[in-house]
């Protein structure tokens, strides 16, 4: 049987990398056909009247955007395989040196986002499957519906007025105080500060990751609210949750030890989902927090009508969010057998 599950998982993992493919090249051509229908020239539109026309020519030569259209895309997909996204035209720097600088600032705040995300969705999805029809059901429900329809940059507005011009808690924006920046070994402020034992950095960084955390988490929450709330419904419908209960076990130990486990397990799944909510969903939070993250330089380079830099990096948040999506798809087949049969 062993074999036999082995087997089915190895074929499901190589189903998946198939499917990925033709998605990837699909992501990869639009994102590619995006720029150049945009009314304009890429270097006018950017650099405007700022420089003379022979230095204009020069930069199209140097981008390659003088080239035909075939030659640019052939181009485009040889370099995006050698995980060269192009180069900015606002700052001449190659986008991977501005991925490198800028992706662990998002990759730190969208994991923090997903614990809140998953902290509050699972408490009170549970606890409004727990109490159904009552007024903690109705309420989680409400706050569900709520969360999910608040617009990112409007929540983290109201809690910078709050926690941070009213209370005085919380930082407005940035990362982290001055000077208290951790020798890098990561590039994780939090992470690297534990592994340096430097408490002040951590305690900064956290102060500062608080905000834009848990503005991100809670708007996602609200998904998770539903989902489990629903998934522990149903759960606590089945066949083995009324034997346990015909069998006289206790209540408290029905609802963690069977249904509330394997209420989770769809919610596995829906994690990969939604982690490509959050990368789009950070651009905001960055933007509103200063966070200096790649969705603030997304951000930017939309503000000054740099396209090719929108372009290699929407080209590398379109990998990224494909990468984690399949290593989610094969976790979850790994974690419910039944997922590769279906």
């Amino acid at each position: 049987m062993a074999t036999r599950g082995g087997g089915s998982l190895r074929a499901y993992v190589f189903a998946r990398l198939l499917l990925a493919l033709p998605m990837l090249f699909i992501l990869l051509t639009v994102t590619f056909l995006l720029l150049r229908v945009a009314p304009g020239d890429p270097v006018t539109a950017t650099l405007g009247g700022r420089v003379s026309d022979a230095r204009a020519d020069q930069i199209r030569r140097d981008l390659g955007l003088d080239r035909p259209l075939w030659r640019q895309y052939t181009s485009y997909l040889a370099d995006v395989s050698h995980g060269d996204f192009g180069r900015a035209i606002t700052t001449n720097r190659p986008l991977r040196t501005t991925i490198a600088d800028r992706f662990p600032a998002t990759l730190e705040l969208t994991l923090a986002a997903m614990v809140v995300a998953i902290g509050v969705g699972v408490l009170v999805g549970a606890l409004a499957a727990r109490f159904r029809d009552t007024p903690i059901d109705v309420g989680g429900r409400l706050l569900g519906i709520l969360l999910y329809a608040a617009p990112i940059f409007w929540l983290g507005i109201m809690l910078q007025l709050l926690f941070s011009i009213q209370l005085g808690w919380l930082p407005t924006g940035g990362r982290i105080a001055p000077f208290h920046e951790p020798r890098s070994i990561t590039r994780l402020y939090l992470v690297d500060s534990l592994f340096t034992a430097n408490w002040a950095a951590f305690g900064s960084a956290l102060r500062y990751l608080t905000l834009p955390a848990v503005t991100l988490g809670l708007v996602i929450g609200g998904i998770f609210i539903r989902l489990v709330r629903v998934n522990m419904l149903q759960t606590l419908k089945s066949d083995y949750v009324e034997a346990a209960r015909a069998r006289g076990i206790g209540e408290r130990r029905v609802l963690f030890n069977h249904a509330f486990r394997n209420a989770l397990v769809p919610v596995v799944t829906i994690i990969g989902l939604q982690f490509a909510l959050l990368l789009s969903g950070a651009v905001l939070t960055e933007a509103t927090f200063t966070w200096p993250g790649i969705g603030l330089s997304l951000y930017q380079f939309l503000q000054n009508r740099d396209y090719t830099a929108v372009q290699g990096l929407v080209t590398f948040y379109a990998l990224f969010v494909v990468g984690v999506s399949l290593l989610i798809d094969i976790a979850s087949a790994w974690v419910d057998p039944r997922i590769r049969f279906q």
